[in-house]
């Protein structure tokens, strides 16, 4: 009987040992497999540790081999970890990214080839262009806008229509500038320009793009002229407009040169009542997450975007004119024509039912050539309050697809990388092998031991 029990014990035991080395095993097996793969998961909530998907685009879009340079001076906090560890995720999306290092007080081909004027400094080079990404420009944000420089051979113009009350590319204001726009465009390889746009009788022909946002003063007759036929020949404009303007003439303007595409601005202000559509604390900033589908809105379908005070757009496109809805309010909504107390917003007899559109994109053939318009009920979705760093939204990128869309740059449409992002943590081939001994045979080998200690105490004191 008792020698029954022994050898019962003795082949649980074995078993336990058995399946105890079998998962150790598997976990050694494992670390080694995940030491040598290049694939990695990002589990963060805002995806720091991955390339945004414009950054892959630009880093997929390489023909030829991109010659990255660091030329680092030796010595502590002189950023070449970070640096090369975003390097390292270019990398994982095109063989053509080639990297190597260069201490600086050393390599005086390449400090002379580049004209290096600061250690810790990237070279990124390309087709024969060259980039210098100095120490405090070496995030993700300054990468990819080095690549989309390299890759274009086109720097579309934007003419930023200024002189009436419009929103300026150079307010830095919180709330009615729009220097954030300026700094986007700048970092997407777009050039602006201002226009005066009441003293022009045409628009110039180098204009690939024209916005108008928010005039306080109307357009007069042959500056309305100017961009009727400037959009009849194939132009691009984004336009955005205020509810309640101070001067109906204004929005009077905007929808005369609007005019022979069907649609233009309500003028009244758009109140959301559905509390899942609007900001939490205001029923005059409309929530947006689901949007029409267009290559603007591709990329950030169920991601939330703002649209404060905002006017709607009304009307029938006219035959030959694709419209297509980009933000639309609930059924719930109403539209207020007349301007009243912020405190007696509450509907009343008269107020127009919704839904509305308050942003639509608009396009025709013109001969051989295409129109293209994107209408913003508000200019508030693109002023400063709104952009990163003040706002992580999506209002940003909506910003920028528009511009892009309105350039014929549909295929480089994607989510812009985020200002500031964390980077992997960069280990040494001995600090992998620490850690690969650490988890795979150091933690599980305790384990086996206590095990084996506990089964033989049973064994030897039962």
């Amino acid at each position: 009987m008792a020698m029954n029990r022994w050898a019962r014990r003795a082949r649980a035991g074995s078993l336990s040992l058995v399946i105890t080395v079998v998962v150790l095993a598997a976990l050694v097996a494992a670390n080694v497999l995940a030491s040598k793969s290049t694939q990695a998961l990002d589990l963060t909530h805002g995806k720091l540790n991955t390339l945004a998907p414009q950054s892959v685009l630009a880093a997929q879009r390489l023909t030829s081999d991109l010659q990255v340079v660091g030329l680092f001076r030796t010595g502590a906090d002189n950023g070449e970890t970070a640096a090369e560890a975003l390097i390292g995720l270019y990398a994982a999306q095109s063989s053509h990214v080639k990297y190597r290092r260069e201490d600086v007080d050393a390599d005086s081909t390449d400090v002379k080839k580049y004209a290096i004027k600061e250690p810790n400094t990237v070279v990124l080079d390309y087709k024969g262009k060259t980039a210098l990404l100095t120490p405090t420009l070496q995030g993700e944000v300054d990468f990819t806008a080095a690549l989309l420089r390299l890759e274009s051979d086109r720097v579309p113009l934007v003419c930023w229509a200024i002189g009436d009350g419009e929103r300026g590319l150079k307010d830095v204001n919180q709330v009615s500038g729009y220097s954030g726009v300026a700094d986007i465009l700048a970092k997407n390889n777009f050039s602006t320009r201002d226009l005066l746009i009441s003293q022009v009788t045409s628009i110039p022909s180098d204009c690939d793009e024209l916005a108008i946002i928010d005039p306080t003063a109307a357009l007069p007759a042959p500056s309305v002229k100017a961009v009727g036929d400037y959009l009849a020949a194939g132009g691009k404009l984004l336009v955005a407009a205020e509810p309640w303007a101070k001067d109906a003439a204004t929005t009077e303007s905007l929808n005369a040169a609007l005019k022979p595409y069907g649609l233009g601005f309500s003028g009244a202000l758009v109140v959301e009542t559905d509390p899942s559509r609007r900001s939490s604390s205001d029923p005059t900033i409309p929530a947006v997450t689901a949007y029409g589908r267009s290559p603007i809105t591709t990329d950030i379908q169920g991601r939330v975007s703002f649209f404060p005070q905002a006017t709607a757009i009304t009307g029938i496109p006219e035959t030959g004119v694709t419209a297509t809805p980009l933000a639309t309010t609930s059924t719930t909504s109403y539209a207020i024509a007349q301007p009243r107390a912020v405190q007696d917003l509450s509907r009343k007899a008269g107020d127009v039912s919704g839904p509305f559109n308050i942003m639509e994109s608009l396009e025709e053939t013109a001969g051989a050539k295409r129109t293209r318009i994107v209408m913003v009920g508000t200019a508030d979705f693109a002023e400063n309050r709104t952009l990163p760093p003040n706002n992580s939204d999506s209002n940003l990128e909506l910003a920028l697809a528009s511009f892009q869309w309105l350039a014929e740059q549909d295929s480089l449409i994607a989510i812009p990388p985020k200002a500031a992002r964390a980077l992997p943590l960069a280990l040494t081939q001995q600090d992998q092998s620490t850690l690969i001994f650490i988890t795979g045979v150091l933690l599980p080998g305790l384990m086996v031991f206590g095990g084996v200690m506990v089964w033989w105490r049973r064994r030897v004191f039962s």
